[in-house]
């Protein structure tokens, strides 16, 4: 029953990061849009990064990539707390 417990608060810690990179994150680059733009009605982007405007590059990296990171340690965790159970 132990490792249930320990499964479920992994998921539970996992699932709150996975919708503040996805989510929640997301609006403060909408908030501080100053920050990554010039003044408008313009707003060019202030730098880029790989050819993306600065604050498309971190959303690509905090949601997606992020993500997708933070599902394979999942997985990974996870695996390694049945072959422990079993």
């Amino acid at each position: 029953m132990d490792g249930y417990k320990k499964e479920m608060w992994i998921t539970v810690v996992v699932f709150t990061l996975v919708v503040l990179t996805g989510g929640i994150l997301s609006v403060f680059f909408v908030l501080g849009k100053d920050m990554f733009f010039g003044p408008g009605p313009a707003f060019k982007p202030h730098t880029h990064v790989l050819g993306f405007p600065l604050h498309y590059f971190l959303l690509l990296v905090l949601s997606w990539i992020g993500v997708t990171v933070l599902g394979g340690v999942w997985s990974y965790v996870m695996d390694r707390i049945d072959k422990k159970e079993v």
